[in-house]
């Protein structure tokens, strides 16, 4: 598989079986409401296997896939931003750019909250 097949691959099975979900990063320290940049993305949302609970991991944590090119300007994604899911806000823990032959594909991130 190339990585342009993947990459079209991912955008399919998003559009066709994931969840709109809104990468959130805060742009100043307070404010109310404390402003921030929006962008809605498509991801498939899964709550962590029992494997992956391990350390400070448990089971309120999910793992989050999303297309690195939707990310727009708030790429690339980072520790404590904010990803929104139906509605509750959660903390990016940890984040995980996949690649193929080098070319960045995807995005997977770690969320808790």
């Amino acid at each position: 598989m190339t990585p342009t097949e993947a990459k079209e691959m991912l955008k399919t099975q998003l559009a066709a079986h994931g969840q709109d979900i809104i990468l959130r990063r805060y742009t100043a320290a307070s404010g109310n409401p404390r402003p921030s940049d929006d962008l809605l993305v498509r991801a498939f949302v899964r709550a962590v296997k029992a494997e992956e609970i391990v350390g400070r991991i448990d089971s309120t944590f999910s793992n989050v896939a999303f297309d690195p090119e939707d990310a727009g300007e708030l790429w690339p994604v980072r520790k404590d931003d904010k990803v929104v899911i139906d509605g509750k806000t959660r903390n990016v823990e940890v984040v995980k750019p996949i690649t193929l032959a080098g070319i960045l594909v995807r995005c997977d991130v770690v969320v808790a909250g």
